[in-house]
């Protein structure tokens, strides 16, 4: 298949596609259906054909169940053995407790789990069948994550955020007519998890630039060619609009699906990610009830990373190699930071990334070279891929969307402090962990905290 074709395919095309990639891997999709419209749920008899007469488990929550859940029921009642679980909770979490219950409700004769939902649904379902062995499918209810087609679950264990291998959806399944009506935070929360893609794709780069780890390109034109497409159709997301909505989707569902063809979450999660879990695992540690979800705090991490981006054009790498100031990490302030920002669940993040960080003066003077001899490359990822951070600022402000720090309830003196434990949420290498490579964390968290914060920016 020639590459350029693949880049413009729509979604809905990648399904059963296999390939031979310039990047020397095959890529496969193995969703048996996505379907993105309208009238869709009349349609899922006919998607979900294979199971008639058999069990289906349909897993949602009482908010999915009254936007979506009785009428997939009444859709499907006929001609299926239909068992329903439907979560209680106000604010559902994809924790011990959610995958424990659905597990619960799986019997014998369980032929599909059937989610009716979004991102929280979607992952409890995938990492269930997929420890359970039995296909999935999803009905969306909002346009607010890119995992509908992914093939891991972030998952909160111990109070920790961390992602786990899981299934590809056997069908996903999205009425626009739904979608578009969602709380306007959750269409918000799609946009920003679009646009993490942006600091996402730089930070891949920059990884394989500097350590040779697997990249794609033909995978990283697909996604910046679908955020450029909603990026085009933002300012519209006020109004609902259908095809607007229909474009968040696509980028969404194809962002996921580009995750099962590299085999890591690397084109849909960098650094950004990384800030935005942080802030969710501290939040949830707080037992803060959050009008906010995971997708709005990507898009303010967005903000944040794209303004990481700028810092690196002000930096003078020769005065910080001659500096050595990295050659020595404080290990007691590093866990001083990480008790500070999270808690009682310290203790897992600590236990999480201390092996992972180099102590040895000389093993870290060879990173910073490194660093400092592919610079201007380094420096070139930066501008070609990365808007401006008053391009991003701008494109979430003119959707309606959440985009400072503080929105979201973080104060100046926070903000630095979750900044600074970025590094420490993922060990996966980013942007973040390269200026801390160079020694240069809390400057750079003080001069954007500086920017960011300066007499009222909202």
């Amino acid at each position: 298949m020639v590459i350029v074709e693949v880049i413009n395919l729509k979604v809905e095309e990648l399904i059963g596609m296999d390939f031979k990639c310039e990047c020397g891997k095959r890529h496969s999709v193995e969703i048996n259906s996505v379907k993105i419209g309208s009238n869709i749920i009349e349609q899922l008899p006919e998607f979900l054909k294979e199971f008639k007469n058999k069990k289906i488990l349909i897993v949602q929550d009482v908010h999915t169940y009254d936007v979506a859940g009785k009428r997939v029921e009444e859709t499907l009642n006929n001609d299926f053995l239909l068992k329903k679980y439907v979560f209680p909770q106000e604010h559902l979490l994809p924790d011990v407790y959610a995958l424990g219950r659905v597990l619960i409700e799986i019997e014998d004769d369980t032929e599909l789990i059937l989610g009716v939902g979004s991102g929280v649904i979607n992952d409890i379902c995938r990492y269930v069948a997929y420890r359970a062995h039995v296909p999935y499918a999803i009905v969306c209810t909002a346009p607010s994550m890119d995992g509908y087609a992914s093939v891991v679950s972030p998952l909160i264990t111990d109070g920790f955020k961390e992602s786990h291998k899981a299934a590809y959806a056997y069908g996903i399944y999205a009425d626009i007519d739904i979608m578009k009506n969602a709380p306007m935070y959750l269409l918000c929360s799609g946009l920003g998890d679009v646009l993490g893609k942006y600091t996402a794709l730089a930070d891949w780069s920059i990884t394989n630039l500097l350590t040779g780890e697997y990249y794609c390109k033909t995978i990283a034109d697909m996604v910046q060619a679908a955020v450029d497409k909603c990026v085009a159709a933002a300012p519209r997301i006020p109004e609902r609009n259908h095809e607007v909505v229909k474009n968040i989707t696509d980028a969404l569902v194809l962002s996921g699906i580009t995750i099962g063809m590299s085999g890591s979450s690397r084109p849909a999660s960098g650094s950004e990610h990384h800030i935005a879990h942080g802030w969710e695992i501290m939040f949830h540690t707080r037992n803060s009830e959050e009008k906010w979800v995971h997708g709005n705090f990507v898009g303010v991490g967005t903000v944040v990373m794209s303004m990481l981006f700028e810092a690196l054009k002000d930096i003078d790498i020769e005065s910080v190699m001659a500096k050595k100031s990295f050659r020595y990490y404080d290990m007691n302030k590093w866990r001083q930071n990480i008790e500070s920002v999270f808690g009682k669940v310290a203790g897992n993040v600590i236990n999480y990334k201390k092996d992972a960080i180099e102590l040895n003066p000389d093993k870290r003077q060879e990173n910073a070279e490194k660093i400092a001899a592919n610079w201007k490359e380094i420096l070139d990822i930066g501008h070609t891929i990365v808007p401006s951070s008053e391009n991003v600022k701008k494109i979430l402000q003119d959707s309606g969307c959440v985009w400072h720090p503080e929105e979201l309830g973080i104060d100046k003196d926070l903000f630095i402090k979750t900044f600074i434990a970025a590094k420490d949420i993922r060990t996966r290498y980013g942007v973040v962990h390269l200026i801390d490579d160079l020694g240069l964390t809390e400057e750079i968290a003080n001069l954007i905290a500086d920017k960011l914060y300066k007499s009222s920016n909202i």
